[in-house]
Order: structure tokens, then sequence, then C-alpha cells
């Protein structure tokens, strides 16, 4: 391979030849304080024998940490006597995001998972989206793109189940979730988010998995240690990383994971007021219909009485605001029923089947 290019984005780096290497990609934008330079990304590659590839990508939003620690790790502690295949280490995809603190570029404004399969010449984010969708998800078996719940947002530490229609690749990505062993994996339905990653790398053959690690823009120990034992468990299953290779960096056998439905059963608790919301549920708690989940207190009166919100459904907190001022169309939560083994079976083979 004599290097990677996509609309102004070009890299040097060499992703076919056995060893370690680091390099970067740069991006080309004539804005105000780049029109003469160019914008840089970590781009890594670890080959040792012949055998699969995986494409493992953090910082997809700006404001999202785990997934840039966990990829930048993987290049630090392995070497190429580690693997049966290739590992393809993009830590930061967003650049411009990450250095704004962001979860958007603020080059264009563009959310780059939102922005795939891409288009060159279309803006930055959408280049970025193209040059990984056009120069990287093609050469992967299997790809892994974390994230976390970014400054706004709080996520129970959980793979995503994103449902194709295909019963052999929905299959397989079930299978993906149960082997990263997360403490939860959500249920999405096709087409949920036009536009992202998970899309496109199915689009380009690839086996795929996402997930959410923690969030309110911090850094969790937990969810990082849950996200990096899981990503070696999933590599090891892949046929890529050796079992021993694993051991010696903290993976343990598979947690037992739980299936949410994150589809049509969900429910968000929304705000209709210019508020003070005080949560009256824990991120991962189990509620029951009808509970109060979050009390409103105006932000201006005193003499107005609070208002308390309670869950449309039950299941579990799986997503909490982590800011406490809101208005009106702020969602405080999202409540998602638990799917049992034989109902996550009838989901997917509904899906398959193409009924609404």
């Amino acid at each position: 391979m004599m290097g990677l290019a996509f609309g102004t984005l070009s890299s040097p780096l060499d992703l076919d030849a056995a060893g370690k290497r680091a390099g970067q990609y740069g991006l080309t934008h004539s804005g105000n304080r780049h029109a003469f330079s160019a914008i840089r990304a970590p781009l890594g590659v670890i080959r040792g024998e012949d055998g699969p590839t995986a494409l493992i990508c953090g910082g997809n939003h700006g404001d999202e940490y785990e997934g840039q620690i966990i990829a930048r790790r993987l290049f630090e502690r392995l070497e190429p006597e580690d693997l049966h295949g290739r590992l393809i280490l993009a830590p930061a995809l967003n650049m411009p995001a990450i250095e704004a603190v962001s979860r958007t570029s603020p080059l264009d404004g563009g959310n780059l998972n939102r922005s795939f399969p891409g288009e060159a010449h279309a803006g930055p984010t959408r280049e970025i989206a193209g040059f990984v969708a056009t120069q990287l998800m093609p050469l992967a078996d299997i790809a892994i793109d974390l994230h976390s719940g970014g400054t706004g947002t709080a996520y129970l530490d959980a793979a995503y189940l994103c449902l194709s229609g295909d019963a052999a690749r929905d299959a397989q990505t079930r299978a993906m979730a149960t082997t990263m062993g997360l403490p939860f994996a959500m249920v999405v339905p096709p087409g949920d988010t036009p536009g992202d990653f998970d899309g496109a790398a199915h689009a380009a053959g690839c086996a795929m998995l996402s997930c959410e690690l923690g969030g309110e823009g911090k850094v969790s120990r937990r969810a990082l240690e849950a996200g990096w034992q899981g990503v070696l468990r999933v590599l090891v299953d892949a046929g890529i990383l050796h079992e021993a290779a694993a051991t010696r960096l903290g993976a343990g056998p598979a947690p037992q994971t739980r299936f949410l439905d994150l589809g049509a059963a969900s429910a968000a608790v929304t705000s209709d007021h210019h508020a003070l919301a005080e949560p009256l549920v824990a991120l991962g708690e189990a509620v029951s219909a009808g509970q109060p989940i979050a009390r409103l207190r105006d932000l201006h009166r005193l003499d107005v009485s609070a208002i308390d919100l309670t869950a449309p459904v039950a299941g579990i907190v799986a997503i909490q605001r982590a800011g406490a001022i809101v208005a009106p169309g702020d969602h405080l939560c999202v409540i998602c029923p638990e799917l049992s083994g034989t109902a996550l079976d009838a989901l997917l083979e509904q899906t398959a089947r193409g009924a609404p």
C-alpha cells in the first residue's frame, strides 16, 4: 500500500507491512485558523502473523475519552508477536472536536457519527467520515467504535447491538456484545441513527460493535477497565489477539451481559419547563411505570409548586442527563425495558422478517 487518501485527507502510513508503526493523517481546511496548516490525527498499525484485521476507533465525538485511552493503550502495550493478524488504531477520529472538547466539530458544526459514509470536498467532518469509510473500514474484518456519554449525559456501560435486519450479521453482533461482557447491551432498531459509523462498517462488510462507557465529560476508571477488558476479549474471540497476551493485560472471563430495549419500548422522561431538576433515581436503577423520576423546581420563583416527572414505562434507567438546569424538550433520562433471552430471540427474528 502506497498511502491513504480521500478528499483533502491523506496519510503515508503503510498498513500492510509486518511490524508496529505510528503515523498520522492530515486534514486540509482553509478556515481562519488553519488556512496554512494541516490538522493532524494519530493513526497506528500493529501487524503480526497473517490473520484477520480489527479497526479500533475512539474520539468519534471529541468529549468522550475512555475509547481514546483504550485505543492508545493497545498501541502502547501490544507488540506484533502478540497478534495473529492486524490492529489498525485510530484513537482520535475527530481531532478538531477533541481539541475543542466538543461533541461536534468547531470547523463546520458536523457530528461525525451522523456523517457517514462521507463525501470528498464536502467539509471537514464528512471528509473524515469518508476517509474512515473508504480507506480503513474496507481493510477490516471487525470494527469497534468506542463511545461514552460525553459532557451531556451518563450512560450505563453498554455495548450496542445495532440491528441490521440481516439475521447472520445480527447474530454475529449479539455474540460480540456477549463476548465483550459489559454489564449491559442496548438493542437498537435498524436505521435508528442514519449516517453513523455502524451503518458504514456494515456496508463495508465489517462485523461491527460500538459501545458507551461512562460519560459526563470525565474518565471513569470503572468504565475504562470494563471497556479495556471487553476489547481484549473481542480481539481474542476474533482470532486476532493471542489469549496469553490478553491474560497478561488483565482480561478475565466475560461477565454476564443484560440486554435492554432501546427501541420503541423505551421511553424518555422529558421536561416541559425551564427548571432546576432534582434526580429521584440513579443510573442503572430499576423503576416501575408511574414512579417519580425527577422533581422540577421553577428557576425564578419560590411560590411555584415543584413538579414530579414520572416513568412512562417500567425498566432500567439507562441514560441520564448530566446537567441540572433544563428547558422544554430536554430529556432527564431514558428508561429501557430489559429483554430476556427469549424476548431478544423473538425481536431478532421479527427484525429479520422486516416486521414492524
